[in-house]
């Protein structure tokens, strides 16, 4: 009977002492490396370090059997897990472990094994510590975390066979062999169909900003204010500066390049972190933030139900300034033969009522129809713009795109990519976040393009809005008002939206800059924009754009 105290130690030596002596070599190299300074020396070390790992591993697995003297008191012909079961032990957790976190959702940007990475790696610490960490870094991959520790296991196990052939030992049975050889390899094969398989859902396309992978932060960063690398539209001369008690911004992701702009233009040497004032938090937090009072002014689609809910159990009253014309438009696949659809064609497969392409002029596959969260504003425009009344299916799992970049990606990298349908907003889809792979979708023949968004053909066009609920910042009316003035307009146009007055032209110039530490004074002594006025049980526009663009002729 082989005693408990040698699995126990084998399970050490695995875990724990060839890590640890793996750790400590791989700093060594690394502080060494980095002091001669050659790249060459490098290689060089990390070759003898791999060896010597490897070497350490047969080592201790030589010493382990060589050192318990009740192996010969062992049946002949023992069972492979008996025999081994230190090394059998550690393939069977690793391999389970791997199932476990492959099997987790998927999740929506190119970075497909960083839940796999995180689960795995922690579950294998210090053995998989250099791995998670490099991970952290850069593209997470499956390959690494399992190759570093089965190439430890079988060398460790390669060490104890030595061993038994040195003490004489009778070899194992062939049917145990089979038997374990067999479950091993059928774990390990499904830990490897099931990471190739999660490879092939998501594959690599091109992506903006060169980044490695995608996600709405990343697309964000390329436009920070007050970064000298950023994307911003440049605000010649603006007129208007304000100097101090800056309003505090929030609001849609696809809206943050617009406003980030005029605050960049606008506000002079913010003294609080930009990212404090100058913020995106996606339409739902957006809202969340303006009810409680934690920014002054936001800038996204009109409110959901649940966001007016919100407002009204509040008691805040949201003021809904418009301020640019943007489409609300649906891709496919590049590769999906339909080129439009009709209003009811769309109700139809968000209400699951068609289910094939074919019923709609394509191939015969499966529809498969992303969603957005819940409150999100594109969730908000299909609901609100399209549906008229008829409620979209429930998604399932496979269905469920959080971010707007998660949509545009997986029906650009979807495996059966025929089959995937997305919605998204024109200028996210097209200027922030453009992805080789997917064509947006004519509605009723009409694409959505600036000049069927300006005289109205597309019909899915929504007004964004810079929205306030009650702020008692002294600038915030002047932020707005300069939106509506020819300046403003201008950077609308500018960015890539449609404006809802025309540009200034050479003939109307902008007036010369002017630097307030208040607002323009116009007369009123509220924060309360007269134009639109939005109480929390219903949206009602009391002026017509006739009014609206008198009232803010004095910056012409």
């Amino acid at each position: 009977m082989i005693p408990l105290r040698y699995t126990i130690r084998g399970l050490l030596d695995i875990f724990l002492f060839i890590p640890t002596g793996l750790l400590v070599a791989f700093v060594l190299t690394i502080f060494i490396g980095g002091a001669l300074g050659s790249m060459v020396v490098g290689i060089v070390l990390i070759s003898i370090l791999g060896l010597g790992l490897l070497s350490l591993a047969a080592l201790l697995g030589y010493w382990l059997v060589s050192s318990c003297s009740s192996i010969e008191a062992a049946a002949p012909t023992p069972s492979l897990f008996a025999r081994y079961r230190p090394v059998v032990l550690a393939f069977a957790y690793t391999l389970v472990i791997a199932l476990v976190a492959l099997f987790l959702p998927i999740p929506e940007n190119d970075a497909v094994f960083r839940s796999f990475s995180l689960i795995f790696g922690l579950a294998h610490l210090p053995i998989n510590a250099i791995i998670l960490v490099a991970d952290m870094m850069s593209v997470p991959s499956p390959w690494p975390h399992l190759i570093v520790p089965i190439v430890i296991y079988t060398f460790y196990a390669g060490g104890m066979a030595w061993a038994f052939h040195k003490k004489g030992i009778a070899p194992i049975s062939l049917s145990s062999r089979v038997t374990v050889s067999t479950i091993l390899a059928v774990a390990l094969s499904a830990v490897v169909w099931r990471a190739v398989d999660i490879r092939s859902r998501v594959q690599v396309v091109s992506r903006p900003y060169g980044g490695p992978y995608f996600t709405e932060e990343r697309v964000l960063d390329a436009y920070r204010p007050y970064d000298e690398k950023n994307r911003l539209v440049t605000v010649l001369n603006p007129s208007l500066t304000i100097t101090s008690d800056y309003p505090r911004l929030d609001g849609a992701t696809a809206a943050y390049p617009l406003y980030a702009a005029a605050a960049q233009a606008i506000y002079k040497e913010p003294e609080k972190g930009v990212p404090a004032i100058i913020d995106s938090n996606t339409t739902p937090q957006a809202y969340e933030r303006l009810i409680n009072g934690e920014v002054d002014i936001i800038f996204a689609l009109q409110p959901s139900p649940e966001q007016r809910a919100a407002a009204e159990a509040a008691g805040v009253t949201l003021h809904l300034t418009p301020i640019s014309k943007e489409a609300f438009i649906f891709f496919v696949h590049q590769d999906n033969p339909v080129n439009s659809l009709t209003p009811a064609q769309i109700r139809g497969i968000y209400t699951k009522r068609l289910l094939n392409w074919s019923e709609v002029g394509g191939t015969n596959d499966k529809i498969l129809p992303f969603q957005r969260p819940q409150g999100s504003g594109s969730q908000t425009a299909l609901q609100e713009m399209v549906m008229q009344g008829e409620k979209p299916t429930t998604p399932s799992r496979e269905e469920f795109a959080r971010g707007m970049g998660g949509v545009i990606q997986r029906v650009a990298s979807y495996r059966n990519s025929r089959e995937a349908i997305g919605y998204s907003f024109r200028f996210f889809a097209t200027t922030m976040a453009p992805i080789e792979g997917i064509k947006l979708l004519a509605i009723d023949g009409v694409l959505p393009t600036r000049e069927t968004i300006r005289d109205g053909t597309y019909p899915y066009t929504a007004e964004l809005y810079a929205i306030t609920a009650g702020t008692k910042n002294p600038h915030a009316q002047a932020f707005l008002d300069w939106f509506l003035s020819p300046a403003g307009q201008k950077l609308v146009e500018d960015t890539g939206y449609v404006g809802i007055t025309p540009p200034a032209s050479p003939a109307n110039p902008s007036p010369a800059p002017q630097t307030t530490g208040v607002k323009k004074d116009t007369g009123r002594r509220d924060d309360c924009h007269d134009g639109l006025l939005f109480p929390p049980e219903r949206i009602q526009h009391r002026l017509s754009l006739d009014k609206r663009k008198e009232k803010f002729r004095h910056f012409q």
